[in-house]
């Protein structure tokens, strides 16, 4: 019995670190669930594969714990079921659910790509083709899928009343397909047997909207209760100046009230003697920076306080990324180069690490470092994919390709080859953001006031979130190969990220990307107001001399 006690005592040190260590690789992780704004009792969180759940309170409060890489699957009967990877930095997920979507015909599991396509790139479309109707599959749903199954290149969106809006992939600027039937324009094709099609001509007009003309053997003496004017775009449809702008969205921030009024020789005080009280506070630091930025006051006020946020979040990669944002914007380059590289250490596996970091080098046009970069790159055996990070990658190496004209025998430059690839265009936009929670709505508006938009949230692409995570990489890349004349907008609406924490989004436009005389424009945006449509972007052709 003495012995055995002995032994006991020896292992139970042991015994309890073991414990202690499996428990580490846990996090507590908790939020709030509501539907429709109000608080959902009853969900069942699960952490998939796993016996673990939880169930939330009246007031919609649930408390799980989960490992980096669970899955944490939301449930309740009616409602769209949600799955969320656990990161890194996952510690409060306020989730709100949704009713089972009644439109079915998408699979939004299997898209890789923010908006199901990149937005300007150089697909190989013919001008002009014809399908024969004899050729067409009589068992498809819908006469625009019977000619997209001959046409893989259409793309097709569905609108509020569940229509099919169709574009051909790339030239979503120019707007959506017009359908000539029978000499007839319309905006929306009318029910059409798919045998009464005799022929189909697909038209890809450069600088305009495309066009499908359909001749068929209807008899339209014969048709009786079809309302022709219902197959035309409503005003509901097009742009109505609803956007705010950004400028305009007035957030209130108590702690900036004692910074009124203030000469600058008097802000640094109040700030040393006040942050501690403050800095815990929801965007205490940014708010701040965006206040005195404006007031185009002290740049050292600014990096005092952008250093300041910096301790704070020193091992939040989501927060530094979000820094970085703001140390570009203030041309502080060589400060953001160090929090990129703090961030590759935080996050070593992620995509979006690597070409933040390389990104920065051809932005200072260190070619040598830009090729350094993607060499640990591939040597920690990542590969450039069809992710809208691909896509960015692929972008970004074929323009340093061109820039970098040193002869670097000993450090060879890594040459991709890519058709679809815009070297050079008028307009390349690329849309970051610092957490791949933030779910938003990019709107694009073209001169005609025809609009294309692009959603990154769970209920719209719960595929795409995922992948984001799993490769690391939060950011999309737009082109527009000719501007018209007249004025193209980009605005967003802000859907929220789960957290309390605003959204940093970063936006870099290039004008005459790939040419002798490109420019470049960053914006930083925190986003902060949900359900709010705001214009980031107004561009035209002033911007390209």
């Amino acid at each position: 019995m003495t012995n055995k006690l002995f032994l006991l005592i020896l292992l139970s040190p042991l015994l309890f670190f073991a414990q202690n260590s499996e428990d580490t690789n846990y996090k507590t992780i908790s939020g709030f669930i509501n539907y429709n704004n109000k608080p959902l009792e009853n969900v069942t969180i699960f952490v998939e594969n796993t016996t673990q759940f939880s169930v939330s309170n009246a007031k919609g409060y649930y408390s799980i714990k989960a490992k980096i890489g669970d899955k944490l699957s939301f449930s309740y009967v009616g409602l769209d079921r949600i799955e969320i990877l656990v990161e890194d930095v996952t510690s409060i997920l306020n989730v709100a659910m949704n009713i089972k979507s009644s439109i079915t015909e998408t699979n939004y599991e299997k898209i890789k790509k923010l908006g199901e396509t990149n937005i300007g790139e150089h697909l190989e479309i013919p001008l002009a083709i014809k399908i024969d109707g004899n050729t067409l599959n009589k068992n498809s749903v819908s006469l625009t899928k019977a000619i997209q199954e001959k046409a893989p290149y259409l793309l097709i969106r569905y609108n509020d009343f569940g229509e099919e809006i169709t574009y051909i992939k790339g030239k979503e600027m120019n707007g959506s397909i017009l359908w000539n039937i029978d000499d007839v324009y319309f905006d929306i094709p009318f029910d059409i047997f798919i045998d009464e099609v005799k022929a189909v001509y697909i038209i890809n007009h450069l600088y305009k909207n495309p066009e499908i003309k359909v001749y068929t053997n209807i008899d339209y003496k014969k048709i009786k209760d079809i309302n022709f004017d219902n197959y035309y775009f409503n005003k509901d449809e097009y742009y109505n100046y609803d956007a705010i702008a950004y400028k305009k969205i007035k957030t209130t921030y108590p702690f900036l009230e004692q910074y009124k009024k203030l000469k600058i020789s008097e802000v640094l005080d109040v700030y040393t003697k006040t942050k501690a009280s403050n800095e815990n506070t929801t965007n205490f630091h940014f708010a701040l920076f965006n206040h005195f930025k404006k007031e185009k006051k002290s740049t050292s006020f600014l990096l005092e306080i952008l250093a300041d946020y910096e301790k704070k979040f020193a091992d939040n990669p989501e927060n530094l990324k979000a820094l970085a944002y703001k140390y570009q914007e203030i041309n502080q380059t060589q400060k953001a180069l160090s929090i990129y590289k703090k961030i590759i250490e935080l996050r070593p596996k992620h995509l979006q690490s690597y070409r933040d970091l390389a990104n920065l080098f051809l932005e200072l046009k260190q070619f040598r470092d830009f090729w350094l970069a993607y060499k640990v790159y591939f040597k920690k055996g990542f590969h450039i994919d069809e992710s809208d990070i691909g896509e960015i990658i692929t972008s970004e190496i074929i323009a340093t390709y061109n820039l970098d004209t040193i002869d670097r025998t000993h450090l060879q430059k890594i040459k991709v080859e890519n058709p679809t690839k815009n070297i050079e265009s008028d307009v390349r936009i690329v849309f970051e953001w610092n957490t791949t929670e933030a779910e938003f709505k990019i709107e694009f508006v073209n001169p005609n006031l025809e609009v294309f938009e692009l959603e990154n949230s769970l209920a719209q692409n719960q595929g795409l979130i995922e992948d984001q995570k799993q490769k690391g990489y939060t950011s999309k890349e737009v082109f527009i190969d000719y501007l018209n004349y007249g004025n193209y907008l980009v605005n967003i609406t802000y859907l929220g990220n789960k957290q309390y924490n605003p959204t940093s989004f970063k936006v870099t436009t290039y004008y005459n990307w790939g040419r002798a005389n490109q420019t470049q424009k960053i914006a930083v945006f925190d986003l902060t107001e949900k359900d709010k449509k705001v214009q980031l972007l107004r561009l035209n052709r002033r911007f390209l001399r």
